[in-house]
């Protein structure tokens, strides 16, 4: 009989209750996490020149909180915490969010329907460059009712009058009203970093909202936040670009004492006026001067029309933001319902 020699090592690895130690997964780094969000918070910032108010800005304002918004969503989506009171306060938040889109979508549909107007005058005045006549009288008259219904913009009573809920300034105040204390201290859990996260977008959130709420109903900026730069790497930018936009808006409520600050329907308006001007000094011109009169009015109301179709594009442009700002808070919120369920399926 031979017997074979078996070393430890080998009957070692067959006892079948010997457990494997798997090495433990090292500890997440919650302040290189807050970082790199900061981080990515500052360069879409910087990529915001200092605020005109028209559309071009304004939809880029609202690309960047949708972008921000869902930075959020994947970081705290990649974190196991408890926190579930800063999860409920996002989730408040979004609603309020969801009601300024709302709103802001009830006055792009305004300016849309004043727009109109302006649309019938190139239709009514949009004769031949050939034709050295002046439009009929009556073609002139219903041109310039037009046009008069657009500088008065009667509808801005009724339109304040009309959210069922809160005004969407209200609604800014009241977000701000939750941003007012700033998370501080070190970084030392996921809790922490949760806390500081959401708080960086309610801050942003109250900026670019407030100013996009500002300059669709004409007021002056709404609320303002300081945000410590030694606690966030990017509130200096925040803080610079939020003083510019606030002085702009202030600028242009004081000069223009008009019920709408932006760029391209105040050049909407300047060029509707030239027109009207034009037809009042038609009736009074001599016969004889009427070739100069028609290519004046020509003039105008081409002038009239390139404006009408920068308004329509910045239109279209903003519309499309605020639809992607929405959808981004609603994935970003059913994102965190899921995550709150599935909590407390756990407990």
């Amino acid at each position: 009989m031979y017997l074979t020699k078996v070393s430890k090592s080998n009957i070692s690895s067959f006892l079948p209750f010997r457990s494997v130690r798997k090495p433990s997964p090292p500890p997440i780094n919650f302040d290189l996490i807050a970082r790199s969000f900061d981080e990515n918070t500052l360069r879409l910032l910087k990529t915001l020149s200092p605020p005109s108010i028209g559309f071009s800005w304004l939809s880029a304002a609202v690309d960047v909180l949708s972008s921000i918004h869902a930075a959020a969503l994947n970081l705290i989506s990649n974190l196991k915490s408890s926190s579930e009171e800063s999860l409920v306060l996002y989730l408040d938040h979004s609603v309020k969010i969801l009601d300024i889109c709302n709103s802001i979508s009830s006055e792009i549909e305004r300016l849309r329907q004043r727009r109109l107007l302006i649309s019938l005058v190139l239709h009514v005045l949009g004769f031949s460059g050939n034709d050295l006549h002046i439009p009929a009288p009556e073609k002139l008259r219903k041109a310039r009712d037009s046009l008069a219904d657009w500088e008065n913009d009667s509808s801005v009573i009724v339109r304040r009058s009309c959210f069922q809920i809160q005004k969407p300034e209200d609604l800014i105040r009241q977000l701000a009203s939750t941003v007012e204390i700033a998370p501080r201290g070190k970084i030392s859990s996921a809790k922490n970093l949760i806390d500081r996260t959401i708080y960086t977008v309610g801050v942003v959130t109250v900026f670019l909202a407030g100013v996009l709420v500002s300059a669709t109903n004409g007021l002056p900026g709404i609320v303002n936040i300081r945000v410590d730069s030694a606690e966030f790497s990017w509130a200096d930018s925040f803080n610079g670009l939020q003083s510019t936009a606030s002085d702009e808006l202030k600028r242009r409520v004081g000069a223009e004492k008009k019920k709408g600050l932006l760029v391209e329907a105040d050049d909407v308006a300047k060029r509707a006026r030239i027109v009207r001007e034009v037809i009042d000094g038609i009736v009074l011109v001599d016969r004889s001067k009427e070739e100069v009169k028609k290519e004046t009015l020509d003039n105008a109301v081409n002038v009239l029309g390139k404006a009408t179709e920068r308004l329509s594009d910045g239109l279209d442009r903003l519309t499309n933001s605020v639809n992607g700002l929405f959808d981004t808070v609603m994935r970003t919120r059913d994102g965190l319902v899921e995550r709150y369920r599935a909590g407390h399926q756990k407990q």
